[in-house]
């Protein structure tokens, strides 16, 4: 499988985000529900969900006539794998650089504090190695 990409462009977050949500697509699927937000003629979506299948972000099966898509990772997953590419390449692989980052520059408001206090209140409390599950929303729309 090739190296997912960390970023996705504009054009596919909006094509991912049809696929996370419905989980298995045609072409004509997505087509269809992006046009009321976006009118892209059937053969750009065609050429991109291609495109996606060479970048690693979905894989198809041919059923009949068409080809049925899928995410190779969710969405969550993606979040997470990018997150992680993020902060090594741009932070020094610390998280603390990156919270800081967005603190420094006045991009936290109250209710991410508010996450960031019960994320690490839940991690004060677990012991030493276990990783904590606290529900994070990883929503990689634009």
């Amino acid at each position: 499988m090739p190296n997912i990409p960390q970023r996705l462009t504009e054009l596919e977050g909006l094509l991912m985000n049809v696929v996370w949500d419905v989980g298995e697509v045609t072409v004509r699927d997505v087509h269809r529900r992006i046009r009321p937000v976006r009118d892209l003629a059937y053969t750009t979506v065609l050429t991109m969900m291609g495109v996606m299948e060479r970048k690693g972000l979905v894989t198809h099966d041919k059923r009949g006539r068409a080809n049925v898509y899928r995410a190779r990772l969710s969405r969550q997953a993606f979040g997470a794998q990018s997150a992680r590419q993020i902060v090594d390449s741009y932070f020094q692989g610390m998280v603390k650089n990156l919270v800081m980052h967005f603190a420094d520059h006045g991009e936290l408001g109250e209710e991410d504090i508010a996450a960031l206090e019960r994320v690490i209140e839940a991690a004060k409390s677990r012991p030493a190695g276990d990783r904590v599950a606290v529900p994070v929303d990883l929503d990689v729309r634009e």
